[in-house]
């Protein structure tokens, strides 16, 4: 038998790419309906906290003086761990220095904005409107920025007026605070980074578009 040999050439195209610049925008994305609405449950629990907050700022800015027996009580556990106690009339100081530079008001009237847009943002996201992160977004931004500055204030007020553990608490909460709506603005901003969370959004004009054979868009 005679033995046969095989020729085979491949002929490359430094030019051609083998792979097509639209091949990922031909692949679909699922659209993710349940992740926004988890996360819009989320922030509107979120939400309720920030508004709650606002309330007792806002309250709290309102007193002229706090009850002894809630300055007994806020004196009780520092003044334990402390050689140099804290009296209460040096509280109530703090309580004035704080309330006279606004920063009970201030951090009371940003989180109020800001809460109200989180969980007007929530309800809308939860109904899958694009709108929803957006709105959320917004009022994290501005809690962050007013509860930030506001609780800077309050800091101060207690830098001249408290020390050890108690003045430890409320530079901690300047940083707890800008953590909590740093993470607030975080979620809220997820819908609009995610690819399958944004397909599952809308804008809320009620047009669906339907894919043909052939590829080609149509509205409904």
């Amino acid at each position: 038998m005679s033995e046969k040999t095989f020729d085979f050439s491949i002929v490359m195209d430094d030019e051609d790419n083998s792979v097509p610049d639209d091949i990922w925008d031909a692949i679909p994305i699922k659209p993710d309906r349940r992740g926004p609405k988890t996360i819009a449950v989320l922030l509107f629990i979120g939400g309720l906290l920030i508004l709650f907050q606002a309330y007792t700022d806002y309250t709290t800015h309102g007193l002229e003086d706090i009850p002894e027996s809630e300055v007994e009580r806020l004196l009780e556990t520092p003044n334990s761990q402390s050689d140099d106690p804290i009296t209460p009339e040096e509280y109530q100081q703090f309580h004035d220095d704080a309330r006279d530079s606004g920063g009970y008001l201030i951090r009371a009237v940003g989180l109020a904005i800001s809460g109200l847009l989180v969980v007007v943002g929530s309800i809308n996201l939860f109904r899958l409107l694009k709108s929803g992160p957006k709105i959320a977004t917004s009022g994290a931004v501005i809690g962050f920025v007013s509860g930030l500055y506001g609780s800077h204030l309050i800091r101060i007020a207690s830098d001249d007026n408290l020390d050890g553990a108690l003045l430890l608490t409320y530079e901690i909460f300047v940083y707890l605070c800008g953590t909590c709506m740093f993470l607030c603005g975080a979620f809220s901003a997820l819908p609009l980074i995610n690819a399958r969370a944004k397909a599952a959004l809308s804008d809320g004009s009620g047009t669906v578009e339907l894919t043909d054979e052939s590829g080609s868009l149509e509205s409904e």
